[in-house]
């Protein structure tokens, strides 16, 4: 299983920018569940969740989690290194689901 993130433009994904494995999946789940009690947007590897706007929250909720992963937080930096980016550069961005 795999979600990807993409650039979006028109709705569509373009660009393809990031995967989430089942390794990256299973770190970044509890970010993931935190992110949907504060938003109530869903991000899971079988739908396409888009972000206009809102990116933010989600680096936000990541950072506050990365530390207790220890030797894996590196991962999350990675991940909210991507985020940022699009989020500076103003980008739409979509979770694409399997």
């Amino acid at each position: 299983m795999a979600l990807d993130l993409h650039i979006m433009e028109n709705g569509q994904p373009k660009e393809w920018i990031y995967a989430i494995d089942s390794e990256r999946w299973s770190l970044f789940n509890e970010a993931f569940e935190i992110f949907k009690a504060k938003t109530g947007l869903v991000i899971d590897q079988y739908s396409d969740t888009k972000f206009s706007s809102g990116l933010q929250n989600l680096i936000d909720i990541l950072n506050s989690v990365a530390p207790q992963y220890g030797n894996s937080a590196d991962l999350f930096s990675e991940f909210i290194s991507v985020l940022e980016s699009a989020e500076s550069n103003g980008k739409n961005v979509i979770f694409v689901g399997d």
